[in-house]
């Protein structure tokens, strides 16, 4: 009896301790398994991060490749683009070289009357390659300039020349000048109209002989038809202007008897006909009338 006495609290005791195991046991496991699941949780996290990260890395980086690629693409085209243009504007420019310098000249003498203050900016244009078309536009008519004042219109046939130059010549001229009867002779000229001969050394051995026939005529021809286009009250003056090229060497003489055309011959000739004849000559348009004929002539040249 004493026996069994001893013994049960024994086993009580016993088995408290392996409750007390079991409930550590299981906190530690429930505890342990949370942990578990929470780094887990974390990995995936940190896994699909870290994926996310690289993917996005990646489509940054071919994002950027393509706008890099688009970009080179871009500019390959923007310069060859350019290059075309300088091309292109390099063959018109040595075509109509001696056009553009007698633009330049005209715009440098405007700006500089109006930086004088001896002009407004709205006292003169200057107009470049105006066509005038006809009604079958089989006699369309290019003008290379026209300069709009208020004392006048005029219109610019800008030749572009070098050597020696007879203006206006015929056979009166045979006498003093003995050779240009044989010219005439060998060019089929007529030698009762006036004719434009250029002579242009183009080596040692060899001079060229050109010839404009009518120079003076399709002048005058084209400033009319303008006129009756624009129904203008005045005339409009027919110039030829001689520009040299590149300032070289040259002559010429002038034996034009027509009094209509006016012919002139470098850039200071150029200025003083103008300086004389912007602010000497009376009035004949408005500015009002200069705006309503330069928006009526760039109608006509869309």
């Amino acid at each position: 009896m004493s026996t069994d006495i001893l013994t049960e609290p024994l086993f009580i005791i016993v088995a408290a301790l392996l409750v007390i195991i079991a409930i550590s046991f299981l906190i530690y496991y429930i505890k342990h398994r949370n942990e578990v699941t929470e780094n887990e949780k974390l990995f995936k996290n940190k896994e699909a991060t870290l994926i996310e990260n690289y993917e996005k890395t990646q489509e940054d980086e071919r994002m950027a490749h393509k706008k890099e690629l688009s970009n080179l693409n871009e500019k390959y085209l923007e310069d060859t683009t350019l290059l075309n243009n300088k091309l292109s504007s390099l063959q018109q420019f040595t075509v109509d070289k001696g056009e553009y310098l007698t633009d330049l000249a005209l715009l440098n003498f405007k700006n500089k009357l109006v930086t004088e203050e001896r002009i407004r900016e709205s006292d003169m244009y200057i107009l470049s390659n105006i066509y005038l078309p006809s009604r079958n536009f089989t006699n369309t008519r290019k003008i290379d300039h026209l300069v709009l004042t208020r004392t006048g219109i005029y219109l610019i046939d800008s030749k572009y020349w070098s050597g020696h130059i007879l203006h206006g010549v015929t056979d009166e001229q045979f006498d003093e000048i003995p050779y240009l009867e044989g010219i005439f002779q060998l060019l089929n000229l007529d030698s009762q109209k006036e004719q434009t001969l250029i002579f242009e050394k183009e080596n040692d051995e060899k001079v060229s002989v050109n010839y404009y026939n009518d120079t003076i005529k399709e002048t005058e021809t084209t400033a009319e038809k303008l006129r009756n286009v624009l129904k203008l009250q005045f005339d409009v003056v027919p110039i030829i202007y001689f520009n040299p090229k590149d300032n070289g060497g040259h002559t010429i003489m002038n034996y034009s008897t027509n009094g209509n055309t006016k012919v002139i011959v470098g850039t200071e000739q150029l200025e003083d006909y103008f300086n004389k004849h912007v602010f000497q000559g009376r009035f004949q348009y408005t500015v009002k009338d200069l705006d309503e004929i330069a928006e009526s002539l760039m109608r006509l040249n869309p």
